[in-house]
């Protein structure tokens, strides 16, 4: 069998047909014309992670991009189901028509969609919170507290799409019980609105998303609020007492970029003194949520340091103590904090866990007086084309931590036997966590371009020796779903190239990690030598044990007209399109090329010249082709030449599909 190179979707399956009869009704979007093709998508209940799915009708648009005639939202319409029913694959899906896609939801959710929550909450004080919400949910909440109170609603947290009309996503405020009552105010985005006073003892909140962006949610406290006061004081010369007949709870509330410190609560007791100890609203920040690949250090709270001109005016009017002592007092610290909150000037270090990933954003955060950190979020990625460092000088020993073996399920085709196995067919390269890209004809029939099913194939990363015996503490092995390239001819072979979406996402080792996308789309390749790397699988005139390691060898790349006058010599026919690539070497797997990109790998130089005045940047390995095909005559003749899929003329697609 021949080798490839795959994609998968970790829960997309894409699959279009020709339905230019089949057209559906006025239920569908304004967009549907009448020639439509279908998106059909696999999906998982997640609870159970029985398989569903179901149709959408799309149309080509100018870019011969297939638009849907409605806003699906994929997978994501299962996100609250609890169990699922199947969608019926049908033109005119009623599954996806009228929403019925769940047969029970999660807590807190309803409806045949499970995107409607809410509900009628009537007691003194509590608490209205939506995390993580769906996109096209709306959601319902009538607050009520006693007959003749008031109440007051506060935001302490709100993260919705931003618009300056709130027309997206939104949360709207009603003085009432109910959507015909007044409008209070619309909110989105992540400013919290100033506390918000009901006029009766009623507040109605109505939210909605729509059918893109979704965000955090928003969390929301309201408290009744009274018309009497209450005292509560020990009267001169007389035992305690209390000018009420039981006993009262206040509860303290602090403006939006302040913090309670102290007790939230204090109780009017017998003996007439309130319990706990006066609170306080201070200035603070929520600590950033940040990845376990994240390592952070929290830095003793420091007064600024940086000096205006009436700042060094003042230090040298001051007789006594230091600029310090000084500073400290105009920037007081008063009491404990919740945990995840940090006083005003207090500061966070970020840096990866390991030296495999590389940050975005800022190193330093400082809290501010806004309530805001300074800065931009830290988050790590892994680095793409690094070796380990401990690898070994000679390339022929080292371990490929991007090589992923492709396995295919063989079924015994005897009647008496019903036993399977699993069979290595090609190599790919990890691009990222999540992605494969492999040859398209090692995840298709001969002469065919529709996927073989996602059952039939498996990916296998952290793959050094053919045996699994050997490396099975750190072989991941991981399902896949495929994406074929839409161009992809299986007579030519051009465009020869297929994404694999891993299930689970790879986990970033030693032994497993992405290598580097071509520097740029398209244009030549300079390079004039490159490695190749891959196991010897079935079929290839020789024969291996199961201790064989993957195998690397130098190849010379050449132009595609020497390819073609030697399969034309030996009265095979080719046609080389500019989505290929020629190298003279033993067919392998996959080729690999330093780029000037990224650090010098064991010290070797770039093989890009063009690119070698980027003193700034450091060198990586990148992916420069797929084998595609070659003329196999009387075994591996290193004089042949094999012809690859060149990468570079899709790194576009590919960045598309993996973003």
């Amino acid at each position: 069998m021949q080798d490839i190179l795959s994609l998968t979707s970790s829960l997309l399956d894409l699959v279009y047909r020709s339905q230019e009869d089949k057209c559906p009704g006025p239920q569908w979007n304004a967009m549907c014309r009448t020639c439509c093709e279908y998106l059909q998508i696999s999906c998982k209940c997640p609870s159970q992670g029985t398989k569903v799915g179901y149709a959408v009708p799309c149309c080509r648009n100018a870019l011969d991009e297939c638009d849907p005639c409605i806003l699906h939202q994929g997978c994501s319409i299962f996100d609250n189901c609890k169990t699922c029913n199947n969608g019926t694959w049908l033109a005119k899906d009623d599954f996806y028509i009228r929403g019925r896609y769940c047969t029970s939801c999660r807590r807190g959710w309803s409806g045949g969609d499970c995107l409607t929550c809410g509900e009628v909450i009537q007691r003194p004080h509590g608490h209205v919170t939506l995390e993580s919400y769906p996109i096209n949910a709306k959601c319902e909440w009538t607050l009520q507290v006693g007959k003749g109170a008031t109440m007051e609603l506060r935001v302490s947290m709100i993260s919705l799409e931003s618009d300056h009309s709130c027309r997206y996503d939104y949360v709207e405020v009603r003085d009432g019980d109910s959507l015909t009552s007044p409008v209070i105010g619309r909110y989105c985005g992540d400013e919290s609105p100033s506390p918000i006073r009901s006029s009766g003892n009623s507040l109605h909140i109505h939210f909605v998303s729509d059918g893109y962006n979704n965000d955090d949610g928003f969390f929301a406290t309201f408290q009744e609020l009274l018309t009497i006061k209450v005292r509560c004081a020990c009267m001169p010369g007389s035992q305690a007492s209390l000018n009420v007949s039981s006993q009262n709870i206040i509860e303290y509330f602090c403006n939006n970029t302040y913090i309670l410190s102290g007790d939230s609560k204090r109780t009017c007791q017998k003996n007439g003194t309130w319990s706990g100890s006066q609170p306080l609203c201070v200035r603070a920040c929520r600590e950033p949520k940040v990845s376990k690949l994240v390592r952070q250090k929290v830095l003793k709270y420091q007064p600024p340091s940086r000096k205006s001109p009436v700042h060094k005016l003042y230090s040298a009017s001051i007789q006594r103590g230091t600029e310090a002592d000084t500073l400290e007092k105009a920037f007081p610290v008063f009491g404990d904090l919740p945990p995840t909150f940090h006083h005003v000037y207090t500061s966070i270090e970020y840096e990866c866990v390991s030296a495999l990933y590389k940050h975005s954003g800022s190193t330093h955060r400082t809290c501010l007086k806004t309530g805001k950190w300074s800065g931009r979020h830290f988050s790590c990625s892994p680095v793409c084309g690094k070796l380990p460092s401990a690898s070994p000088q000679n390339f022929t020993e080292v371990h490929w931590p991007w090589h992923a073996a492709l396995y295919i399920r063989l079924y015994n085709s005897s009647p008496l036997m019903k036993d399977q196995r699993w069979q290595l067919v090609c190599s790919g390269a990890l691009v990222n966590q999540h992605w494969v890209v492999v040859a398209a004809h090692c995840v298709v029939e001969p002469g065919r371009t529709e996927a073989l099913s996602s059952d039939d194939l498996n990916v296998v990363m952290g793959k050094h020796y053919l045996s699994d015996l050997r490396e099975n503490k750190r072989l991941q092995d991981i399902q896949v779903s495929i994406l074929i390239h839409p161009d992809y001819d299986p007579y030519v072979l051009d465009s020869d190239l297929a994404m694999l979406k891993l299930v689970d996402k790879a986990r970033i080792s030693e032994y497993v990690s992405p290598v580097c996308l071509p520097y740029r789309q398209g244009g030549e390749v300079i390079a004039k030598q490159a490695f190749l790397t891959g196991w010897p699988v079935a079929g290839q005139h020789r024969a291996h044990t199961d201790s064989e390691a993957t195998r690397t060898g130098l190849i010379e790349l050449a132009d595609v007209v020497k390819c073609e006058r030697q399969f034309s010599k030996h009265n095979v026919p080719i046609s080389i399109t500019d989505n290929m690539l020629c190298g003279r070497q033993h067919p392998l797997r996959i080729i690999l090329s330093p780029s000037a990109d990224s650090q010098p790998t064991l010290g070797l130089e770039p093989f890009h010249p063009s690119r070698a005045e980027d003193t700034d940047s450091h060198h990586a390995w990148e992916l420069l082709g797929l084998v595609s095909f070659r003329y196999d005559l009387q075994g591996c003749n290193p004089d042949l030449y094999t012809v690859h899929t060149r990468v570079s003329n899709f790194k576009n697609w590919i960045e598309t599909n993996i973003t």
